[in-house]
């Protein structure tokens, strides 16, 4: 029922990339200054989205099938937070090989030799875990040409006894996740020549059960570079290369080069040398890492040199990354592990840990680590680098890596990232981090540059998350894929990260995005501090423009609270869910305001809208969208705002249409006959007739814009007909979305048309504003809401708003004050797996209670559930009389998501809520705690 956890790692997450069209190798990056930068082929200009790559990714399912083989495909929104094979896979589909002689085949038309295969494939986990080791055979126009190692060491998580771990690797626990891993290999004999055929094929001698193969990266590499003038070759100090292929784990009787290659840094930077890395595998065995300070470190080509890290399994020691460098430039060789999980148990560190001024990284292949690049300090670079199969990260440019307190002026372009654990690319900028009694304060990151990069089906993690700082641009980048969590996010991390106060977020393209994680149905696209966030923070000044968010899994674009958003000339093409939301479930949006003009949706499924604004409190202009029309911008019916004092009819809403005006999960009445953007309107039978608001139901609003005389507060008498009692039926509410009114209560009236007068009371400022009429439970019409100075305390008003409230826990940001401040969306929920819970509110005094009000947040997304709770009431805080006995209250989105206790009157001033079960999460949860004196 909340978002993601934050990542343990330094409370920061990581992240990964996509596939995208052949061109020219990747080049080396200029000297920075006072280091040296190699000499390296021109690189081809970048793509207008996404990465510039010097291979060709072939889907499988965009090959022939042979033998029978099959193909499977994400055909549906998950209807479960867990993984499949088929949504970790790129294009969230692949083939399937089940049998000997099926393989899936393609056609070399890339117009260039093919001499180097990357393959991303999955084959079974071994019975009891642990991964196996398996073939896969290659032909070349029908012949067969070599066999390809494969293994599932390196892949296979279980989460069914704990949800979102990374280190589980017991198949008896049920609910698999990191179904794939890449393999990589070069073409033995002759290249395959444009316009040959070349296959995967499951083979007698090939081992596993079954093969599911993804997608194949194929390209023709440049040669090896050569050693450059003053340099130092890491085999001059000892280094030995051992040769033997590794697969999912090193070669055993491997040399140990660690103490040779940190032997070589220190002389390269004694000397002002490169450090050079020949061709080979050079093994660092055990947990210790390399430090370098202000030199070059260059490698033949990211297909030919490799630092490989040989962690002995299990380990139970603290991880360095395999490289912690300062202000270095690091360029053309490959960095790989064999961890086999998120975790010092599975041998899991960074590949690079950075930070200083003007560092580089170019040409880098980083595999099978925790991220690829963790990156703080400023004026650096990741650029033409490859991320791929990580247990957490891809690249993550920060304000924490090594010693570094800032992040400014950072860039990541023309990178491919794809398949990691967590983000595949971030701007993590954090305010603070604790450790014990001490606190460290960070500079909010600034200035950090995002473009041309491809990022592709993260199975644990964003696609893009932009957690807080200023100044930023993100764009042109090609994001797909994601298997749990949204594709592209611009907000703050966690109650310790930075408030996002700026950033351009343009020409992005989002494909397949979004996802189910902790049941939530992420958007492809969030905007505000929902979600990572935990729904607290500043999100502001996001400008949004010429994005395409293409078949998200769920909604297309998601707004949660934020402020002065921009979001302009978009474009939104078939979504499984609805177009651009304020407030989708989980995504709290109670207050906040945003331009939205110019935006595109199309390819809308039935019963879904192109745009809904489900929140009271945030203001949105919209203009000039797709689904408005000739539709004018909200604004007072008639054109002249409602005077208070005075009388607002019910059926004046504000104009501007759905999520504008008016915000109705159906449209009923007959109001086309009053105004031609009528909606739940009737006639009335109240005094002086016209028509009235019926249809009500909870998580609806309608907008009124008013021109209040003097500053005050005011009596408001509320014309209402409901044929039963409604607690909690509705509440007023600012342009803020702050709650004006508290709960209104409404009693039996006897019939739809049988009128009464319900009062309650709002403070108003004098000026123009917008007044929100919120729904909060169905079963009533309203015909007006009449508003008189001179108002007083309503009768019977809810005696626990804005009351101090404590609990004995509570999770995230969900403190038990979310449940006296009069917004039925913000909730308390206490620690999970731990009954019995309880939440208190302090009255003040001691005072008569005789009736308690208990709510969930109204929205459909909220399941009905049982709570069993016990009402008590103490005047002092330590002895408690039973209120209420233990019994199971319902709570069903249906009937408002709202329950009700009354009992003989009592003199309380501390009102506990204890709660020992609950049917529909392993916690309590409340979003109001409401007391009456009757």
């Amino acid at each position: 029922m909340r978002s993601r956890p934050p990542t343990p790692r330094r409370v920061l997450p990581r992240l990964l990339p996509h596939l995208l069209p052949r061109l020219l190798p990747m080049a080396l990056i200029a000297a920075s200054a006072g280091v040296a930068a190699l000499a390296a082929p021109t690189v081809a200009q970048a793509a207008t989205v996404g990465a510039s790559t010097p291979f060709t990714s072939l889907e499988a399912e965009s090959g022939t099938p042979l033998g029978g083989a099959s193909t499977a495909a994400l055909t549906a929104p998950p209807t479960t937070r867990f993984s499949s094979a088929a949504l970790e896979a790129s294009g969230h589909s692949y083939v399937h090989l089940a049998g000997t002689g099926q393989g899936v085949q393609w056609t070399n038309s890339t117009g260039q030799p093919i001499s180097f295969l990357n393959v991303r494939a999955s084959i079974p986990d071994a019975p009891s875990g642990g991964g196996a080791t398996a073939t896969l055979d290659l032909y070349v126009d029908g012949a067969f040409r070599q066999t390809l190692n494969l293994n599932s060491k390196q892949s296979w998580i279980y989460e069914g006894t704990n949800y979102n771990n990374g280190d589980d690797k017991n198949p008896a626990d049920g609910s698999p996740r990191d179904f794939w891993d890449e393999a990589h290999a070069f073409v033995t004999g002759a290249a395959i020549a444009p316009g040959s055929t070349f296959s995967l094929v499951k083979d007698s001698a090939n081992a596993a059960t079954s093969y599911d193969v993804d997608v194949v990266d194929v390209e023709n590499p440049p040669a090896p570079l050569a050693q450059p003038a003053n340099s130092i070759s890491i085999t001059s100090c000892g280094a030995v290369a051992d040769n033997t292929p590794t697969n999912g784990s090193g070669d055993p009787g491997a040399q140990d080069s660690t103490a040779a290659i940190q032997n070589c840094i220190n002389q390269a930077q004694s000397q002002n040398k490169i450090l050079w890395i020949p061709q080979g595998t050079f093994y660092l065995k055990g947990t210790t890492g390399l430090n370098a300070t202000g030199i070059t470190i260059a490698g033949a080509g990211m297909w030919y040199s490799t630092i490989y890290r040989q962690v002995p399994l299990p380990n139970s020691q603290p991880l360095a990354a395999v490289f912690s460098v300062t202000s270095c430039v690091v360029q053309n060789f490959h960095i790989d592990s064999n961890a086999t999980s998120r975790g010092t148990a599975g041998g899991d560190g960074g590949a690079m840990d950075t930070t200083g001024t003007n560092w580089v990284a170019d040409g880098m292949w980083n595999q099978h680590v925790e991220s690829g690049f963790w990156a703080s300090g400023s004026g650096g670079t990741v650029k033409n680098s490859r991320v791929t199969t990580e247990w957490a990260d891809g690249i993550n440019l920060n304000n924490v890596s090594l010693t570094g307190t800032t992040g400014s002026n950072l860039t990541a372009t023309n990178n491919f990232v794809r398949g990691t654990g967590d983000d595949a690319m971030a701007i993590n900028s954090v305010a603070y981090n604790t450790n014990g009694s001490s606190t460290t304060y960070y500079t909010a990151m600034s200035n950090v540059t995002l473009t041309n990069n491809t990022l592709v089906a993260p199975w644990g993690g964003k696609g893009i998350g932009i957690y807080g700082g200023s100044g930023h641009h993100v764009q042109n980048n090609h994001i797909s894929d994601t298997a749990r969590y949204i594709g592209l996010g611009a907000g703050r991390f966690g109650v310790n990260g930075s408030d996002l106060t700026g950033a351009t977020v343009s020409g992005n393209l989002v494909e397949r995005s979004g996802g189910n994680g902790y049941d939530q149905g992420q958007p492809a696209f969030q905007i505000g501090n929902g979600g990572d966030g935990q729904n607290t923070g500043v999100v502001d000044s996001v400008n949004a423009t010429n994005n395409t968010i293409s078949h998200s899994l769920y909604d297309g674009i998601g707004f949660s609270q934020s402020t002065n958003t921009t979001l302009a000339n978009n474009t939104v093409t078939a979504p499984w869910r609805n177009g651009i939301v304020i407030q989708p479930p989980f995504y709290p949006a109670p207050s906040g305001s945003a331009s939205i003009t110019g935006n595109t949706v199309s390819g809308l499924g039935n019963g879904f809208s192109p745009y809904l604004n489900n929140s009271g409190g945030f203001t949105a202009n919209v203009s000039g969208n797709s689904w408005q029309g000739t539709t004018t911008p909200g604004g007072p019916y008639g054109g002249t705002p409602a005077a208070v004092p005075g009388t607002v009819q019910a059926e004046n809403y504000d104009t501007g249409g759905e999520g504008v005006g008016y915000h109705v999960t159906s449209v009923n009445g007959s109001g086309n006959s009053y105004r031609s953007d009528g909606v739940d309107l009737e006639a009335t039978s109240d005094t002086g007739g016209g028509s009235n608001v019926g249809w009500t139901s909870g998580g609806q609003w309608f907008h009124y814009t008013v021109n209040v005389a003097t500053t005050g507060t005011y009596t408001v008498s509320l014309r209402v007909a409901a044929p039963s009692a409604v607690t909690g039926a509705l509440h007023l509410a600012n342009a803020s979305g702050t709650n004006l009114s508290g709960a209104v209560n409404l009693p039996q009236t006897g019939g739809w048309q049988t009128w009464t007068t319900v009062t309650t009371t709002v403070t108003l400022p004098a000026g123009n504003q917008v007044l929100t009429l919120a729904e909060d439970a169905g079963g009533w019409n309203i015909n007006s809401l009449g508003f008189a100075t001179g108002g007083g305390t309503p009768p019977n008003p809810n005696l626990a708003l804005n009351k101090p409230a404590t609990a004995s826990g509570s999770v995230q940001s969900y403190g038990p004050g979310n449940a006296v401040d009069g917004n039925t969306s913000s909730y308390w929920e206490s620690a999970n797996n731990a009954f019995p819970q309880w939440i208190q509110v302090d009255l003040g005094s001691a005072t008569s209670v005789g009736r308690v009000v208990l709510d969930l947040p109204p929205s459909s997304s909220w399941g009905a559930r049982t709570q069993t709770i016990l009402i008590q009431g103490s005047t002092d805080g330590t002895t408690y009389t039973t209120l209420a006995p233990s019994r199971g209250y319902t709570f069903d989105p249906n009937s408002g998501n709202t329950a009700s206790a009354s009992f003989a009157a009592a003199n309380v001033r501390y009102l506990k809520v204890t709660v020992t079960a609950n049917t529909g999460w392993p916690a309590g949860q409340l979003s109001e705690l409401q007391a009456f004196a009757t």
